[in-house]
């Protein structure tokens, strides 16, 4: 039989196809894009577009990020009206469709949510509908993107992600559909992982493996199940269609495969409304379930370090500008945020934390006369500078916000002499916090020391930090940091910074310096550090007894790690570094009487260790700042360069790097961590952990809070590992990258056996979200001294956005996080009159009903769910 006649038979009975194939095309704006231009894109599309029309007419998933879609609508009108067409005639489906294509298990709950919502509403801008099928190629898979999914309007999903240069870790089924079921409940119909899906030239074998005897094997066992999908992806843009030096594609592969198969070449949303009657079976994944191995270390993590400050001011900002619009207040342009957080968006894409040093990937240059030149910056530094530009604009919209507010608060008092400071609480719960008034000139005030004072008028314990004195002893600025007790939900209260003409003297406080046997004090822990290192030697729990840091053999934390002898040719290096063999400066930069500080500094070869361990009154908590300065990369992983590019080529675990070290004073009965949305106990020795590991014993536990470095590995029963460098650029490129400087932040918390997961993620969120002081001169104003603005009350409740859209709309976002049903309160202290449920693009779930004083909302275990607050018309007050 010849193969005209084949296909003809196949056409004939095309109602029975022998399996569904999709073609699916990743690239992005974002990374890639910057080297190769927007041109790239253009051509990507065009190549999708292209493929369409190929006989035998294959239908192409375009997965771009949603930015691509947004400039090729602005700088190629021509194509992009091409894609609507294509789009509306169902030969083209544009699948994923977030924001910036982030890895969506390394971004907190709430980016995530905006970058399905971002993205959404650019896509359905640009091309005229919005996604239907989340599938991003890299990684975003944890057990809330069901209910990600269906807020965000997806229909349908799929878990065929690609493990290039790292693993998505999703398991592998023998099944052709399921419905995911996420931990709230929520169920979406899903493709998955299965065994055939392709990603060629070097990730997997091409779509010819179908026809090997392997391949017509699995597909016999999938066809017992019902149809069979098979997805190939690829990556137009690199070069022409059917281009061989980099993507090698074969646009006659699939003549091919049509000459073997009987084939319906379909869309991933065709495939799933034609077939998903077949889907019987409703599978939960748990945290635990995801094998994942993804780029933690690289560039030292301090993209997702700043990633996680950005953030805080964007939240923050939102929240009191949505506040000052209530109040009447001339509040910045809603743009100005909508734009940043685009910029935090595109920043937290795969390729900026993937290549992060990479500027001439794959060897191909940029055109001649690009639309967008990036002069050959590597991602990392253009994703930086999108996260400086975040972080600009939100600081701009924030600064105003909590001027105008503070300038309404009436601050009015006899004291000539004082200042009014303006404590502000971004978090959605009242707290107690340590706050700093920031530099503070004296201007013509003539005061040698300061001291502050609450509302009523009390005298608040406090302490100089920073500052200068002229020739006759006066203050020419100070940072004065005092006690902040019960701040209000995101809110504010009033205290007063005055000259108190009496000698400096020591406030009483709980806080104990012994700077001799180099101790720290207060009522709830007894901290000892080790007189060489500098490190933790002892940290012991006053409430329990129990030891929770045990430095006998090694003091905490400890800096190890094998530099990479192949950086200096012929140059001299250690064969490895280890902070417990060396001795440290020591020295004491604060005293108290609020909070001690010991910094410890190592100057090893080519590397520079340093440790800032802080104690606070009145606190338990253990703040632990590090900093590394290092001239040699640490070694790579053995495995790694030439085409081995995907997590199935080498080991999950990651041995190499330059690593902080952690010895426990207990072992733990469980270890916890969390995800996007999430919290949940592993068994396992290598933890992604988003924000804390918590150790628990039998009645006592330390929560280990971390700035962005997200890989632990559990080392025997006591010691952990915290990955905090890895160098991966040079096995691919030949360049070297990683931070010459890194900085790291972690506070080590001790609790009792009721610590629940409402205290680990408030206590994450007072750690991102410090207390903001305005200081101006008192003045009268209509707002009381005190007052909390938003509040959700319950354990298992937390704020997670407040925020004002666009269409005099307010926002209102909660998400449970116990793990099992219970009923919040939420109270809003503002103009508004009804509360509406919705999704997260804002389409009503149910009725509007009145918003009363302490509404009461109903959650399931680990929802998310989000209102509308409806503005009363008319004056604010």
């Amino acid at each position: 039989m010849t193969r005209e006649q084949v296909i003809l038979d196949h056409m004939q009975s095309a109602d029975k196809p022998d399996l569904c194939m999709a073609l699916a095309n990743h690239w992005s704006y974002t990374g890639i894009g910057w080297q190769l231009g927007l041109e790239s894109c253009a051509a990507s599309i065009r190549d999708s577009l292209a493929m369409a029309d190929y006989d035998p007419g294959v239908k192409t998933c375009l997965n771009l990020d949603a930015l691509a879609y947004e400039l090729i609508a602005r700088h190629y009108p021509d194509i992009a009206e091409r894609l609507r067409q294509y789009v509306r005639a169902g030969r083209v489906e544009i699948i994923g469709g977030s924001y910036g294509q982030p890895m969506g298990s390394m971004i907190s709950g709430e980016s995530s949510v905006r970058q399905l919502v971002v993205g959404q509403e650019t896509i359905r801008k640009a091309v005229g509908r919005r996604v239907s099928t989340f599938l991003e190629e890299e990684e975003f898979s944890h057990p809330q993107v069901p209910q990600l999914a269906v807020q965000a309007g997806y229909r349908f999903a799929s878990l065929a992600q690609c493990d290039t240069w790292g693993k998505h870790g999703s398991p592998r089924m023998d099944l052709n559909l399921f419905h995911w079921r996420g931990v709230d409940g929520t169920t979406i119909l899903t493709t998955p992982i299965n065994g055939l899906v392709f990603h060629p030239p070097v990730v997997t074998p091409d779509i010819d493996w179908l026809w090997s005897d392997a391949g017509r094997e699995r597909l016999r066992q999938l066809r017992q199940l019902g149809m069979p999908l098979a997805i190939k992806w690829t990556e137009f843009g690199w070069e022409t269609l059917g281009g061989q030096a980099v993507n090698k594609f074969d646009p006659a592969k699939f003549r091919e495969l049509s000459s073997h198969f009987n084939v319906r070449y379909t869309t991933l949303t065709e495939y799933i409304e034609a077939y998903g009657g077949e889907a019987r079976e409703t599978v939960s994944l748990s945290m635990n379930d995801f094998e994942k191995l993804l780029p933690w270390g690289v560039g030292g993590d301090q993209l997702r370090r700043f990633g996680r400050d950005v953030e805080a001011v964007l939240l923050a900002a939102e929240r009191f500008e949505a506040i000052a619009h209530l109040l009447g207040l001339p509040t910045a342009k809603l743009a100005r945020l909508d734009e940043a957080w685009k910029k935090l968006l595109i920043a937290q894409s795969h390729d900026v934390s993937l290549c992060e040093y990479s500027r001439n990937g794959g060897g191909v240059m940029q055109p001649l006369d690009p639309i967008f030149d990036t002069h050959g910056l590597t991602w990392g530094s253009i994703g930086f500078q999108h996260m400086d530009e975040a972080k600009a604009l939100g600081s701009q919209t924030l600064n105003c916000s909590l001027h105008l507010i503070s300038k309404a608060v009436n601050n009015a008092t006899d004291r000539r002499d004082a200042w009014a400071v303006t404590t502000f609480n971004p978090c959605g719960f009242a707290r107690d916090a340590l706050a700093q008034t920031g530099k503070v000139y004296m201007g013509k005030r003539m005061c040698r020391n300061l001291r502050i004072r609450d509302a009523r008028g009390r005298v608040v314990r406090s302490q100089l930090l920073s500052h200068e004195r002229d020739a006759a002893g006066n203050l020419i600025h100070a940072n004065v940091a005092f006690c902040a007790k019960r701040l209000p939900s995101v809110g504010y209260d009033t205290y007063y910074m005055e000259s108190d003409g009496k000698a400096a003297k020591a406030t009483p406080t709980d806080l104990c310096v012994d700077e001799t046997n180099l101790t720290i004090e207060n009522a709830h822990v007894v901290l000892a550090l080790d007189p060489v290192t500098g490190a933790i030697a002892r940290l012991a729990d006053r409430r329990t007894g129990r030891l929770l840091i045990d430095g006998a053999a090694h003091a905490a934390p400890r800096f190890t790690g094998r530099p990479n002898p192949a950086y200096r040719s012929g140059g001299s290096s250690p064969d490895a570094y280890d902070s417990s063999t060396s001795t440290a400066e020591i020295v004491w930069i604060e005293r108290g009487p609020l909070r001690a500080t010991v910094r410890a500094c190592h100057v090893l070869q080519a590397i520079r260790f340093e440790t800032f361990i802080t104690v606070c009154a009145d606190s338990p908590a253990v703040e632990v700042r590090t900093r590394v300065f290092c001239d040699l990369p640490p070694r790579t992983e053995p495995q790694l360069g030439g085409d081995r590019i995907n997590a199935w080529q080498y080991p999950l675990e990651i041995t190499e790097g330059y690593w902080l070290r952690w010895t426990l004073g207990f072992t733990p009965q469980a270890v916890i961590r969390d995800y996007p949305f999430g919290v949940e106990a592993t068994p396992k020795d290598a933890i992604e952990a988003l924000s804390f590991v918590d150790f628990v014993g039998t009645d006592h536990g330390l929560l280990l809070m971390h700035g962005g470095t997200q890989y632990f590995k559990r080392e025997g029963d006591r010691t952990v590992a915290n990955l905090i460098v890895r160098e991966w650029e040079s096995p691919y490129t030949g360049d070297y990258g990683w931070p010459r400087a890194a900085d790291y932040r972690y506070v080590l918390l001790p609790h009792g056996a009721d610590f629940s997961n409402g205290d680990r993620l408030r206590a994450v969120a007072a750690f991102d979200q410090p207390p903001i002081c305005r200081v101006d001169e008192p003045h009268a104003g209509r707002l009381p001294a005190r007052q909390s603005f938003v509040a959700v009350q319950g354990d298992g409740a937390l704020l997670s956005s407040f925020r004002r859209r666009r269409g005099r709309s307010l926002e209102l976002r909660v998400v449970e996080c116990a793990g099992e049903k219970t009923r919040a309160r939420v109270r809003v202290r503002l103009p508004v009159h009804t509360i509406q449920p919705t999704d997260f693009l804002g389409t009503p779930t149910q009725e509007a009903v009145p918003l009363g004083e302490k509404q009461q909302v109903s959650l399931r275990a680990w929802e998310i769910k989000t209102f509308r607050l409806g503005e009363k018309q008319g004056r604010r007050s």
